[in-house]
């Protein structure tokens, strides 16, 4: 009896883990460390109060009625709807809720396969990896959704059968969410390759089985408001050459996402250790899934996900999987939690991505003017009812104005003033480090209006 409580106990763990860090992204102010949650938020709003999905861009003076695909509308009424009932703190519960039920079920399929200290440990490291992505944006809000359609189709493989055709439901939820979609369909298709290279016996019947769910899949992913080119949009934008100036799209620097390459590391040892219980597909699957992480940052949780899933099993060493531990006596627990994150108001404070303070001060007349902003400024400007001249949605930008935008902050003079000239530009909010901004210090045809550690607003003569 006495070791049947220390098993329940240890087999706990885990879930005590996800408990704790769903309670710290509950009352984490970096959870909104991203310009994005703000037009996010601003686009939820906009599609409750006129009901209908926007196909054109209503916020900002440079594109205002240029095509925009909204493939995130979904979140974005669940973040209007959440931040009408409770504000921020309802906005921070929604995206700690998510995160937190990924990594409750990356604990409940891994404890299938390890044991209690081990189901601890990896996610531990899975979480540390996630940690720079936990932001009140939509990517989080698929993660369990990713974590679900992984194991799904690691226990069709299981099982020798394809997924029940019903999953396919939730590539029709997913689309609606979040681009990554793509990817559930890519995963789809490595398990389908492995499944027809492995059942050589019943190709026939193989191939009509995941051939049927993966048309499925890709039907499911074609019932978005936006159609067909909801379905391109991930690929479009993949191929944009505006990217690399865009934080979440860089490359994978060893110096600064060194616990990712680490989490890589120690992927590629169990790899190397246990090379033989680890399929060849599924070797492939990691192989491109590594690859895209390296190549933009974005990617790293996708690999982090998949590859902890799909590791277990080659990591125990076990044939057969046990029973996954419950996290249900733990709910309670949660729910305090969340009671308490509702009852407490939560106001966003001044950030690098949120010029709070700097918004609140403008003069009246000056927030309708044409602005030159910061990128990362965009989305508090929607939010607060200026139109901006560039925001978070470079897709819609395109290529060269998104980079023409970088190349005037970074101070090209010439470029900036034919944007002043072009669109009639009044006013700047840039951040203090910006070198325009040290610019037009030093210029007689414009004059700082304000400054703090986080913006600097330049007013051009003449105006407000």
């Amino acid at each position: 009896m006495a070791g049947e409580t220390q098993r329940d106990r240890a087999r706990a763990l885990p879930q005590l883990l996800v408990i704790a860090i769903f309670a710290g992204l509950c009352f984490a102010p970096q959870l909104f460390n991203d310009g994005d949650t703000s037009w996010h938020l601003a686009t939820g709003q906009w599609i409750l109060g006129h009901r209908a999905i926007p196909q054109v861009d209503p916020f900002s003076f440079t594109f205002r009625g240029h095509a925009w695909t909204a493939h995130e509308w979904l979140v974005d009424v669940a973040m209007a709807v959440s931040y009408a009932v409770r504000g921020w703190a309802a906005l921070a519960l929604l995206f700690a809720a998510s995160i937190a039920a990924a990594l409750w079920l990356i604990a409940r399929e891994l404890s299938r396969w390890l044991l209690p200290r081990h189901v601890l440990a990896a996610v531990a490291v899975v979480a540390w990896v996630l940690s720079p992505f936990m932001l009140a944006r939509p990517h989080v809000v698929t993660w369990p959704l990713l974590v679900l359609w992984t194991m799904a189709l690691l226990r069709a493989r299981e099982e020798g059968r394809s997924p029940p055709l019903a999953w396919a439901l939730l590539i029709l939820l997913w689309a609606n969410l979040h681009a990554s979609f793509i990817f559930a369909i890519l995963l789809a298709g490595f398990f389908a390759l492995e499944a027809l290279t492995e059942e050589r016996g019943r190709r026939p019947e193989t191939l009509v089985r995941w051939g049927l769910f993966g048309m499925l899949c890709l039907l499911a992913a074609l019932i978005t408001p936006h159609g067909i080119q909801g379905f391109l949009y991930p690929l479009q934008v993949s191929g944009m050459k505006a990217l690399p100036l865009i934080i979440e799209w860089r490359a994978t620097d060893i110096r600064e996402d060194w616990p990712f390459v680490l989490f890589s590391v120690a992927v590629l040892a169990i790899i190397v250790f246990r090379w033989r219980q680890v399929r060849r597909v599924r070797l492939l699957l990691l192989a491109v899934l590594a690859g895209l992480a390296f190549a933009h940052i974005r990617h790293q949780p996708l690999f982090a996900i998949v590859a902890a899933l799909t590791l277990a099993r080659a990591l125990s060493g076990r044939d057969e999987a046990g029973s996954a531990a419950s996290g249900a006596p733990l709910l309670w627990l949660a729910a305090v939690i969340a009671v308490v994150r509702l009852a407490i108001p939560m106001e966003r404070g001044d950030s690098p991505t949120f010029p709070a303070t700097a918004l609140a001060r403008l003069p009246a007349g000056l927030r309708g003017q044409p602005v030159l902003n910061d990128y990362s400024f965009g989305g508090p400007l929607i939010l607060n009812r200026i139109a901006p001249y560039i925001d978070g949605r470079s897709d819609m930008y395109g290529d060269a104005f998104t980079i023409g935008h970088a190349r005037m902050v970074r101070g090209d003079r010439a470029l900036f003033d034919r944007a002043v000239h072009q669109y009639r530009l009044r006013w700047t909010i840039l951040r203090p480090d910006a070198p325009l901004a040290r610019l037009l210090d030093h210029d007689p045809q414009w004059r700082r209006a304000y400054a703090d550690r986080y913006a600097v607003v330049h007013v051009r003569n003449g105006g407000v």
